[in-house]
């Protein structure tokens, strides 16, 4: 079995926001996600829980979610209930353990098993929608924090953008301008054209 290493943050409990802790101590009727968690590994491990293609799990999937669900996510929002978990809650845990130097790609991993978590929840019918769905994970340009003088490389890709856009919108004014004045000019040709005929 993969041993991945332990981040400092995972073995803590002390970490968990006050929000978290208040929304836990007034948890709603549900299951909590400590007991989903159980429910959805066993579940895996016989087969019965699919994956997004309708696909068992296979045995290093369900190790890699065990990883990640008994790991980090359980002992973050154990406590909460499936529906009272919200999205900001995964992004502050992902953005916390990305803090703790925990690799990208485990982060990656811990996002998928949330969301897959929660598609087997939604299956069923214990929750409505996956805080994880659209959980986004920064990207490795933006890993490395900008200096004050140079802006991140986004910025400067939406910043040239946004100046093509208005000089396009500018050689779009000069050129109707352009337009407007030969049409002018060309009556005018032709007028005088006409007044020397007669």
């Amino acid at each position: 079995m993969a041993r991945y290493p332990q981040t400092t943050w995972q073995g803590s409990d002390d970490r968990h926001s006050p929000t978290v802790r208040a929304r836990a101590a007034s948890r709603s009727d549900g299951p909590t996600i400590q007991e989903a968690i159980s429910d959805f590994l066993a579940a895996a491990e016989r087969g019965s829980a699919l994956d997004r293609y309708g696909r068992p799990f296979t045995d290093e999937s369900v190790r890699e979610l065990r990883w990640c669900l008994t790991g980090h996510v359980e002992k973050r929002l154990g406590t909460l209930s499936l529906t009272e978990v919200r999205r900001s809650d995964v992004e502050a845990l992902i953005v916390d353990l990305e803090a703790a130097g925990l690799p990208r790609p485990r982060l990656r991993a811990i996002v998928k098993s949330v969301r897959a978590l929660y598609d087997y929840a939604a299956q069923r019918d214990l929750v409505a929608s996956n805080p994880a769905e659209r959980v986004a994970l920064p990207d490795e340009d933006d890993a490395a924090q900008p200096s004050r003088e140079r802006p991140p490389a986004g910025r400067v890709q939406a910043l040239l953008l946004a100046g093509s856009d208005r000089a396009m919108a500018g050689a779009d004014r000069a050129l109707a301008l352009f337009l407007q004045v030969a049409t002018v000019c060309f009556v005018l040709f032709a007028l005088v054209l006409i007044a020397e005929s007669l």
